[in-house]
């Protein structure tokens, strides 16, 4: 499990940093202000506050129940177990938010290209 986490917390972490990057070499004073129409994912989770709260929530909601699935099933509500019916209703979130991370990363890495090609194109020039 150990390579799973990790993996998925440099996922997180890089395609945010490298969409921040993306963001500063486009001369975006924030993130959330860059043209996004040209990829309908990113758009929409950036520009839907309850979407993108609701991603982020379900995401952290997903490891906190498996962490507390470590020590205890949880108390029983409705006759299921709580910490466990929370992972297995938050994973298909996790699913989500791991997909668009990577589409994240892949559309950051995109734009950083596209910026550094036109930034050489004008110094030849």
């Amino acid at each position: 499990y150990f390579l799973f986490f990790q993996c998925y917390a440099v996922l997180d972490i890089w395609s945010h940093w490298i969409h921040l990057t993306a963001s500063h070499y486009a001369g975006a004073t924030s993130h959330k202000q860059i043209d996004l129409t040209e990829n309908p994912i990113l758009y929409y989770y950036y520009t839907n506050r309850t979407v993108l709260f609701g991603m982020c929530a379900g995401n952290e909601l997903f490891f906190a129940a498996l962490y507390l699935l470590r020590f205890s099933e949880g108390p029983d509500v409705g006759g299921f177990a709580l910490f466990r019916s929370t992972a297995l209703i938050c994973a298909p979130i996790m699913v989500i938010k791991s997909i668009i991370s990577v589409v994240q990363l892949v559309a950051a890495s995109r734009n950083i290209a596209i910026v550094d090609s036109e930034e050489h194109a004008k110094a030849r020039s």
